[in-house]
């Protein structure tokens, strides 16, 4: 699949989640409404990941990388591994007692997922730093030849689209989980997760 198609099937997924997502009610408690805050933030970013590719803004594309994967994590770490006291400190405080890696781990392991975003922390964090703050990473994609214009990699653009699918459908569950009446055999998630994997959550290298 072509870098055009896989955007065009990016932003008709993250649209599906959309309408999943809206009308959703949960239990109004101070756990809730942050971790839902953050998931709904994290969808946001991807969408405006999306939207910043469209229009060939890959630098601001690039530099949400970070915030979009941090958002959701915490958001996670929230729902399913904080502490009340915890809670209290980031509402007084605005501060996360515990570091990205660290509240990765612990949902990680309260949630028994695959340790994907882990495995991309290790290879990626420091890129998507650079990303983020204007590092080399993001100034060398910006010189192509003897002019300043984005340097176009449409596999590592595709990557970037499948963190995006990644983390907007894993919020999208999330907050189903979360919400009043939650069935566990939510149809639209199933539904969502074989479309993806059909076309999103495939090895690049073998196509």
């Amino acid at each position: 699949m072509d870098y055009a198609t896989f955007l065009a099937n990016s932003r008709r997924v993250l649209s599906i989640i959309d309408e999943k997502i809206d009308g959703k009610g949960f239990d109004p408690n101070n756990r809730n409404k942050l971790s839902a805050a953050l998931f709904d933030i994290a969808h946001e970013h991807a969408k405006a990941v999306i939207i910043l590719l469209e229009e060939k803004l890959y630098a601001p594309a690039y530099a949400l990388a970070r915030s979009l994967q941090e958002s959701f994590v915490r958001a996670a770490w929230i729902q399913h591994c904080a502490s009340d006291n915890d809670i209290a400190k980031v509402i007084k405080q605005d501060s996360f007692p515990l570091k990205y890696g660290q509240m990765l781990s612990a949902v990680e392991e309260k949630r028994q997922w695959e340790n994907t975003l882990t495995q991309l922390k290790k290879s990626a964090w420091k890129t998507m730093n650079s990303y983020t703050h204007g590092g080399i990473q993001l100034i060398s994609r910006r010189i192509k030849g003897e002019y300043i214009e984005h340097n176009f990699d449409e596999l590592e653009t595709i990557a970037l689209l499948q963190l995006v699918c990644l983390i907007a459908f894993l919020s999208l569950n999330e907050m189903i989980g979360m919400s009043i009446g939650y069935d566990v055999e939510n149809i639209d998630l199933k539904n969502i997760l074989e479309d993806l994997c059909q076309w999103c959550f495939i090895d690049l290298s073998k196509k």
